[in-house]
């Protein structure tokens, strides 16, 4: 059995055992305080200029607007966008949220999950991550899927890569003991350097 592509609201469509995916409350009490502060700082700015804009005004003006704006986003208020796995007893599911699509690879492809964490190339965190076999022909459909491109220091051997996942505002132990169920948790040893003299 082979990677197979898929669009998202299918996948959600179907029982899963777990989402990686922002919790509801603290994903939507961030955006609203995001939302009503951007507000306050525009109404405050606008009404202390009564007197005449100045170069703090039009600071908050812009910024508080701007913020304001991507608050009223639609998009913004998706947690679908920010979901990027998930799993059920045949199959691992690696997803991107922005474009709707979501790669089936089968869950004997995990070779480890690795609870160490990392920087990753766009500066977030990665959590974890999860070591899978596959060929080039599937990685090169993973990696499309997920507009991707495979690191150096992910690619682990003969068809092994490492995918890293950030905590998705999860509670990062929790998180852990979730996805402890695809493989046994991997913790790389520390090399201590000793001197012998």
């Amino acid at each position: 059995m082979t990677v197979q592509r898929m669009s998202l609201t299918s996948l959600l469509a179907q029982p899963l055992d777990f989402v990686l995916t922002p919790p509801a409350f603290r994903f939507y009490m961030t955006h609203g305080l995001a939302l009503l502060a951007s507000l306050g700082v525009v109404i405050w700015t606008i009404w202390d200029a009564q007197g005449g804009f100045e170069l703090i005004h039009w600071v908050g003006v812009l910024f508080g607007g701007a913020v304001l704006l991507m608050s009223l986003w639609p998009a913004s208020w998706n947690r679908q966008r920010f979901i990027n796995l998930a799993f059920d007893e045949q199959h691992l599911y690696l997803v991107n949220g922005n474009n709707d699509e979501a790669v089936a690879v089968p869950r004997e492809r995990v070779c480890a999950v690795n609870k160490d964490k990392l920087p990753g190339h766009d500066g977030a965190i990665i959590a974890f991550s999860i070591d899978l076999s596959l060929n080039e022909a599937e990685l090169a459909q993973v990696q499309d899927t997920l507009d991707a491109k495979v690191e150096e220091r992910f690619q682990l051997g003969d068809e092994r890569y490492r995918f890293g996942f950030v905590a998705n505002w999860q509670r990062r132990r929790q998180l852990l003991t979730a996805v402890s169920v695809l493989a046994p948790i991997v913790v790389e040893p520390e090399v201590i350097e000793e001197d012998w003299d």
